[in-house]
């Protein structure tokens, strides 16, 4: 079976026109038919009616079976080119969050061999984004964080840790002098929050909804966890972050929330279950289960 039958197949599901299709490929319609009765031959069936006048029932019922596969092979491929074109970089394409960055790093740069450290490419974005890219083969190791241990299909992730979440504040705010605070008394405070890409929002949402609270709430698509806590450090908001991302952090307090949730911010090493980890994500991924974050 000629995989471009498929990749022809799939986006004549989309299109339901041959010639949008032939122009997508910039090739000959006949090269489209041709391809489509290939595929019919192939898996003894009718794929496409003949009759083009209703599009919306074009594909039969085997070719929708043949479509929801072919995608899933199509995927698979693109996948597999981006690995293998990788395989003579000798690059290892690596996620880690910014927040969770900022907990690993020292440890990457003072024990990993500078001869490994040289073949990181280090894509650094929230963990949702990170895991969408696993997925797609963009990078091949992650290391992610989540709300709950990470059970995505296609995914191996094992967890490493788990770290406390906090509320922080600006150094003036009312609450700085406070080591410790319940959600039920942030029901005026303004958040300032996280878009998507970042697992915070997930967390936040469990607290609001334990203390039976909705708080005012500003969402920003910032490009990293920096633009937050800058925006609390000039008493525009409180928000809510893993404590160790504002250790140390001149003009930030963290608090401990006193809610007896079990929110956690878990830090899982992730890679695709049908991966081939070379020597050299093999001896990185063990160097970073070797890593200790204190409580």
């Amino acid at each position: 079976m000629n995989t471009r039958d498929l990749q022809y197949f799939v986006t004549l599901v989309k299109f339901k026109n041959y010639t949008q299709v032939a122009n997508y490929f910039n090739v000959s319609q006949p090269s489209i038919t041709q391809a489509i009765r290939r595929l019919e031959q192939e898996f003894d069936t009718k794929l496409v009616r003949k009759d083009r006048v209703h599009r919306d029932e074009m594909i039969t019922r085997s070719g929708q079976l043949l479509y929801k596969k072919a995608v899933a092979i199509n995927e698979k491929i693109a996948v597999a080119h981006q690995e293998i074109s990788r395989v003579n970089q000798k690059q290892i394409h690596f996620g880690l969050p910014p927040i969770i960055g900022k907990l690993y790093i020292s440890h990457i740069v003072s024990s990993f061999a500078k001869s490994l450290l040289q073949r990181i490419k280090i894509e650094s974005v929230g963990s949702h984004d990170l895991l969408r890219d696993l997925q797609k083969g963009r990078i091949d190791i992650a290391v992610l964080g989540s709300t709950a241990p990470i059970n995505e299909p296609g995914i191996f992730a094992e967890l490493v840790a788990t770290r406390p979440f906090a509320i922080i504040v600006g150094e003036n705010h009312r609450l700085a002098k406070r080591k410790r605070v319940s959600f039920k008394e942030l029901t005026d405070e303004l958040f300032i929050n996280y878009d998507q890409q970042y697992v915070h929002q997930a967390a936040f949402q469990a607290y609001c909804t334990y203390a039976q609270v909705k708080p005012q709430t500003a969402v920003y698509k910032v490009p990293n966890i920096s633009w937050i806590k800058e925006l609390v450090r000039q008493g525009k908001g409180i928000s809510l972050m893993v404590k160790d991302a504002v250790e140390n952090e001149p003009g930030i307090v963290a608090l401990d929330i006193s809610d007896p949730i079990p929110e956690k911010f878990y830090i899982s090493i992730a890679t695709r279950e049908d991966y081939v980890l070379s020597p050299d994500e093999e001896q990185l991924i063990e160097q970073l289960k070797e890593i200790s974050l204190t409580a």
